[in-house]
C-alpha cells in the first residue's frame, strides 16, 4: 500500500501542476452554473402527438443534486477517459519508465498506484463540480441551500464512475492497437453502448425494474427515476414507464416539486459495485503491459522480431552479418550541406505532409479508405439508381467517409511536438507555411476518400450536398489542427469531433450536421456557417504558430 500511495502521488502531483487542467475545472465549473439555471436539463419527455413537453423538478437542493450527480456521471464517462488516459504514456516520454523497469516494484503495484491517480483527478474534477453548484445554487436555486443534498448525488452516483473508467483508461493504455487513435474511438462507441441498456427499462415502473437491468445502470438514469418517478405522477399520472432525458432538451416545460426522499439500498449497493469491474479491469491490465521503454518496443514488436527470437542463433548470425555489411562510413553519415535557404517550394512542402500524413497506418486502414472511394463509383454504373439508394448513401456513406480519415487528422498540429521536432521547425524559413502546408495535407486526405460520393452527388444533380463535403472537408482539419496545435495532444480534437460527428451528421441533428446528411441543414445553412467557422479555427492555429516564434 505504501508504494502504491507514493505512484499515486507522484503522477497525481504531476497531473495537478499542468495548466491544461485549470481550463478542464473551468470547464466543469461552467456545467455547475448551467445546472442551476437550466441550460442542462433533467426532465421526462411527455409526446402528445408531434408536441414534447419537458417535465421536470423546481431547482430545489433535491433536484439540482441528482442534476449534479448525473452532469458528474456524463462528465467522467464521456471525457473522463480522455482526461485520464496518458499516464504511462508521460512515463515513457520523460522515460520514467526505465528507472520502473529496473526498480523491484511490481506490475500490479505499478498499475494500481496509477490508477488511484485516475481515480484522485476524478475527484478533483467533482470535487470543483461540487462547489460550483453550491455556489450558484446559493445564487440561482430554489429553496434553502442544503450541502449535503447538493453534493451527496455526486458522490454517490459520480465518484464510482470514475473508478471504473479510469481502469478502462489504464487497460487501453497497456494494449499498443487502444493506445492510440483506434483506441478513442472505440472507447467513444463503448460509451454509447453502455448507455443502450437502458431500452430494457422503457415501460416498467421503479417497482417492476428487472435486477439485471440496475445492474448495467452506468450513469444513474433508473436510480433517478426510482427517486423522482412518485414527483412526477403527481402532475402527469400517465408517465408511467418514461425514463428521464438529460441534457439540452428542447420543447415546452411543465415543473413538478421534487424535496427528496430516502434513497434506496440497491442505489448503493449498484454504485458501489462499480468498483469490481473496476479492480478486475485493473488486474487484466497486467497481463498486456510491459515495462520495456517505447524504444526497445518500436524495434522488436512485429511478428518477425518475436519469430527471431524463436531462433536466435540465426537472429544473432544475421545481426553480425548485417553490421559488417552496413557499417557506414565517415563520408556516408556527414550531411549535404545546404547551399541556398531560399530554394523552396511551398507545393513541395505540402507533398512532404501530405507523405507524412498518410503513411504508417495499418493496411486495413488503406483498404477501408479505397472502399469508401469504390463503392459510390459502383452505386453510379450499376443500372437503376434510385433516389432511396441516393438517400441511403447519403445518410451512411456520408458520414462514414468523415469519421474514418480521423486517424489521419488527429495527427495534424500535434505532429512536430509528438515527434520532438518543434524546435527544428519553429528554426525553419517557413513554419507558418509548414502549418497551413499540413493543414492543406488534411482537406487533401479529405477530398480524396469523398472523391467517390462527389462523383456520384455531381452526376445525379445533387448539388446542394458539395456544399456539405466542402463544409466537412474545411471544418474537420482546421479543428484538428487548431486544437492539436493549442492543447499539444490529439485528444481534445477526437472527443469533440467524435462529439459532433455522432450527434450532427450519424444522428442527423440539424445545428450541427456540418455535412449535410439532411435537407434541413443544408436548407438552413449550416454547412456554410461550419466554413465560416473553419476559417475562425485555422487562424486560431496560426496565432498559437505566431505566438510560439516570439517565445
Amino acid at each position: 500500500m505504501r508504494r502504491i500511495y507514493h505512484v499515486a502521488r507522484a503522477d497525481f502531483l504531476q497531473r495537478v501542476r499542468s495548466r491544461r487542467l485549470l481550463v478542464v475545472l473551468a470547464i466543469v465549473a461552467l456545467f455547475g452554473y448551467l445546472v442551476n439555471v437550466g441550460q442542462i436539463e433533467l426532465a421526462y419527455q411527455i409526446e402528445n402527438g408531434d408536441a414534447v413537453t419537458n417535465v421536470h423538478g423546481a431547482n430545489t437542493s433535491a433536484f439540482v443534486g441528482l442534476k449534479a450527480g448525473m452532469t458528474g456521471s456524463m462528465v467522467l464517462l464521456f471525457g473522463g477517459f480522455y482526461l485520464m488516459k496518458g499516464t504511462l504514456e508521460r512515463d515513457r516520454i520523460h522515460d520514467v519508465d526505465q528507472l520502473v523497469a529496473c526498480s523491484t516494484i511490481t506490475d500490479r503495484t505499478y498499475l494500481l498506484g496509477k490508477w488511484m491517480s485516475n481515480i484522485g483527478l476524478g475527484v478533483v474534477i467533482l470535487t470543483t463540480l461540487g462547489v460550483a453548484t453550491v455556489i450558484n445554487h446559493a445564487v440561482h436555486g430554489v429553496g434553502p441551500t442544503e450541502l449535503l443534498t447538493l453534493v451527496g448525488p455526486i458522490i454517490v452516483l459520480a465518484l464510482p464512475l470514475s473508478a471504473l473508467v479510469g481502469a478502462v483508461a489504464l487497460l487501453f493504455e497497456t494494449v499498443d492497437r487502444l493506445s492510440g487513435t483506434l483506441g478513442n474511438i472505440a472507447y467513444f462507441f463503448l460509451a454509447g453502448f453502455a448507455l443502450a441498456g437502458l431500452q430494457s427499462a422503457e415501460g416498467h415502473t421503479p417497482s417492476e425494474l428487472p435486477l439485471w437491468v440496475k445492474s448495467i445502470d452506468i450513469m444513474g438514469h433508473l436510480a433517478v427515476y426510482s427517486l423522482t418517478a412518485d414527483a412526477l405522477h403527481t402532475v402527469v399520472p400517465d408517465a408511467s414507464g418514461v425514463l428521464p432525458s438529460f441534457g439540452a432538451l428542447n420543447g415546452d416545460e411543465q415543473m413538478f416539486n421534487y424535496s427528496g426522499r430516502t434513497w434506496p439500498l440497491w442505489i448503493y449497493v449498484q454504485r458501489t459495485g462499480l468498483l469490481l469491474p473496476a479492480i478486475g479491469t485493473v488486474l487484466v491490465a497486467t497481463i498486456p503491459f510491459t515495462r520495456r521503454s517505447s524504444s526497445t518496443d518500436s524495434e522488436g514488436s512485429g511478428w518477425l522480431s518475436r519469430l527471431g527470437s524463436l531462433i536466435p542463433e540465426v537472429s544473432q548470425s544475421n545481426e553480425v552479418i548485417e553490421k559488417t555489411a552496413d557499417t557506414p562510413t565517415v563520408d556516408s553519415m556527414s550531411l549535404t550541406r545546404v547551399e541556398d535557404r531560399t530554394n523552396w517550394s511551398f507545393w513541395r512542402l505540402v507533398a512532404a505532409e501530405m507523405r507524412l500524413t498518410v503513411r504508417g497506418h495499418r493496411w486495413w486502414w488503406y483498404v477501408c479508405a479505397v472502399a469508401l472511394v469504390v463503392a459510390p463509383i459502383g452505386i453510379l454504373v450499376r443500372p437503376g439508381t434510385s433516389s432511396t439508394s441516393i438517400e441511403l448513401v447519403r445518410g451512411v456513406l456520408l458520414p462514414l467517409a468523415f469519421i474514418w480519415p480521423i486517424f489521419v487528422w488527429s495527427d495534424l498540429g500535434v505532429r512536430v511536438t509528438k515527434h520532438r521536432v518543434a524546435d527544428l521547425v519553429l528554426s525553419s524559413n517557413h513554419p507558418v507555411k509548414q502549418l497551413v502546408a499540413e493543414w492543406f495535407g488534411g482537406v487533401v486526405v479529405a477530398v480524396g476518400v469523398t472523391s467517390g460520393l462527389l462523383t456520384l452527388f455531381v452526376v445525379t444533380d445533387q448539388m446542394g450536398v458539395l456544399v456539405g463535403i466542402a463544409s466537412g472537408a474545411l471544418f474537420a482539419p482546421s479543428l484538428a489542427v487548431a486544437m492539436g496545435i493549442w492543447s499539444r495532444s490529439s485528444w481534445l480534437f477526437e472527443m469533440t469531433y467524435l462529439l459532433v460527428w455522432y450527434i450532427g451528421p450519424l444522428n442527423g441533428a440539424t445545428p450541427v450536421d456540418f455535412v449535410g446528411t439532411t435537407t434541413a441543414s443544408v436548407e438552413r445553412g449550416v454547412p456554410i456557417v461550419f466554413i465560416g467557422l473553419s476559417v475562425i479555427l485555422v487562424g486560431a492555429a496560426l496565432s498559437r504558430r505566431t505566438l510560439d516564434l516570439r517565445r
